[in-house]
């Protein structure tokens, strides 16, 4: 047996139009929400891989100082030359989605004791190594955010 709907047919109109009405309200707020979620994810993996790219960055910079470029046969160099490769070496080839032109590395040491002016790169002292990236979220909405993370390590070799 067939069961007839017992609304009448002027009532099932306003009901559509009330639907039509809700869905217009809601459908852009619930998109807005999900198109924020996955803009906010994407943020927190790039933030996730910058602090990544510093951590192994600071253990590139602790197990490659002036010891091991000693025992290596290579010159000591300076600081800018330590410098570039670590982004050379750690930095550069660990990037995923991050775009390298708006990575900004500095690298630094401790002053040698009894040279001011001249970084102690020579095991048992430190080297800090800070990443900082400008961030500017996909759909432009704000920003731009830098995301930056900083690891401190003392020297190994």
């Amino acid at each position: 047996m067939l069961f007839r709907s017992a609304i009448s047919p002027s009532v099932a109109l306003r009901r559509r139009g009330a639907t039509l009405v809700e869905m217009a309200i809601v459908l852009p707020v619930t998109f807005f929400l999900i198109i924020g979620l996955v803009v906010g994810v994407l943020g927190v993996f790039r933030y996730q891989e910058v602090a990544s790219l510093t951590r192994g960055a600071g253990r590139y910079a602790s197990t490659h100082g002036a010891q091991y470029r000693k025992d290596a046969g290579l010159a000591n160099g300076a600081a800018a030359d330590w410098q570039a490769d670590i982004n050379t070496n750690a930095v550069q080839p660990a990037l995923v989605l991050l775009d390298p032109s708006l990575l900004t590395l500095k690298v630094s040491w401790p002053d040698v004791s009894n040279q001011p002016g001249k970084p102690d790169n020579w095991p048992t002292s430190t080297v800090t190594v800070t990443i900082t990236y400008q961030w500017v979220p996909e759909l432009y909405l704000v920003g731009p955010y830098y995301l930056s993370s900083t690891s401190c390590v003392a020297i190994s070799n």
